[in-house]
C-alpha cells in the first residue's frame, strides 16, 4: 500500500516495554502498508551487540530497517546524534513513497521525535567547569546540585539517571541550548499492552533463548575485543550483569562456550542465580518502561496485530 502524496507527512511509532512484541508488530504493519522500519533503541545503534540487545535481524526479512549497527562500541553517540539521523532517514522514506515505522523502547528517543527536540549552541558557561573525571568522583545529589546550578531548563530529563545528569551538565557548560520545535509531520503512536504475567513469562523465555544463542560468548568477545567493561556496565541490564559475572568469575572465563560445555555452564548454580537475578532486573525495567510510556495520553494502546492495522489504516484515511 504506497501512501498517497497528501499523506506523506505522517509516520507511526510503536511503543511499548522490553520482550512485548514491538519488532514483530512492525514487521506485520510494513508488509501491510509499505513501511520501513526506524529503531529508536539506544543500543541498537552499536555494532557487536547483537543478541543482548535483541535487533533480531532476521525476522525484518526484506523489510528495510534503519540505525541499527551505525556506529562503534565505546563511541560517543547522542540522543541529538540519533535524531539527526533518525529526521533523515524519515524524509528519505517518504520521498519514496513509504511509511516511517520507528519502533523503540528508548522512551526518550521516541519522546525527542514526536516532541521535536533540538539543541544549538550558545554562549559557554563562564562559572566552575568540571571535567569528565570529575563528575563521574560525584555521588548523585552532588549531579543534582550542579545541574540545578546550571539552570538547565529540561524537566524530562531523568534525574536519577547519574549517566544523563552527567551528560547534560557537559553539555550546559559548553553552551548547548535545548529546545523543542513541532515537527512537520503527522505522528500516531501505538502501544502494546499486555498481562503482567504475560510479559514477564516472556521475558524469561527470551532471556534463556539469548544465553541459548550465545549472549555468554558475545559479551566476552566484547571484552576480549577490547571494550571497556566500565563501558558495558553503562549500557545496563545483560552487558552489566554478564559483564560483572565474566569478569569475576574465572570458571566462566575458561569455559569453552562455543562447544558442547553449554549445558555444564547452564547447569552451574552461580550462573544461574545470575540468569535469575537478569530476569528480575529485565522485569523491573519493563515496569519503568510502561511508566514511562503511560504518561502520554496521546498512546493508541493496542493488544494485537488486528487492533494496530485498524488504527493505522485509520490515522492514513482520508
Amino acid at each position: 500500500m504506497k501512501i498517497p502524496a497528501k499523506k506523506n507527512k505522517r509516520i507511526v511509532c510503536i511503543v511499548g516495554p522490553t520482550a512485548s512484541g514491538k519488532t514483530t508488530l512492525a514487521v506485520s504493519l510494513a508488509k501491510k502498508f509499505n513501511g520501513e522500519i526506524i529503531s529508536a533503541d539506544s543500543r541498537q545503534v552499536y555494532k557487536g551487540l547483537d543478541i543482548g540487545t535483541g535487533k533480531d535481524l532476521q525476522e525484518y526479512g526484506k523489510i528495510k530497517y534503519h540505525l541499527i549497527d551505525v556506529t562503534d562500541p565505546m563511541a560517543d553517540f547522542t540522543l541529538f546524534d540519533w535524531l539527526i539521523m533518525a529526521n533523515n532517514t524519515i524524509n528519505e522514506i517518504i520521498s519514496r513513497g513509504g511509511l516511517p515505522i520507528v519502533v523503540g523502547g528508548t522512551g526518550l528517543y521516541v519522546q525527542a521525535l514526536v516532541e521535536g527536540f533540538t539543541q544549538t549552541q550558545g554562549e559557554k558557561n563562564k562559572g566552575k567547569k568540571y571535567t569528565r573525571g570529575e563528575l563521574d568522583e560525584k555521588n548523585i545529589e552532588q549531579l543534582r546540585k550542579i545541574y540545578s546550578k546550571l539552570q538547565i531548563n529540561d524537566s524530562n530529563l531523568d534525574r536519577n539517571n547519574p549517566r544523563r545528569l552527567i551528560r547534560a551538565i557537559e553539555k550546559a557548560q559548553e553552551g548547548t541550548i535545548f529546545s523543542k520545535n513541532k515537527p512537520d509531520f503527522e505522528i500516531l503512536q501505538i502501544g502494546i499492552t499486555l498481562p503482567r504475567s504475560v510479559l514477564y513469562k516472556k521475558i524469561d523465555t527470551r532471556v534463556d533463548q539469548r544465553f541459548q544463542e550465545g549472549m555468554l560468548e558475545e559479551v566476552r568477545g566484547l571484552i576480549e575485543s577490547g571494550v571497556d567493561p566500565a563501558w558495558l556496565d553503562k549500557l545496563g541490564l545483560e552487558y552489566r550483569i554478564i559483564s560483572e559475572y565474566l569478569t569475576e568469575n574465572s570458571k566462566f572465563k575458561s569455559f569453552n562456550l562455543k562447544s558442547n560445555s553449554n549445558d555444564e555452564i547452564f547447569e552451574d548454580k552461580q550462573f544461574q542465580e545470575m540468569s535469575q537475578n537478569l530476569k528480575w532486573r529485565i522485569h523491573a525495567y519493563a515496569r519503568r518502561q510502561l511508566t514511562w510510556f503511560k504518561r502520554f495520553k496521546e498512546i493508541v494502546w493496542v493488544e494485537n496485530i488486528n487492533e494496530a492495522s485498524s488504527a493505522v489504516k485509520n490515522f492514513l484515511r482520508d
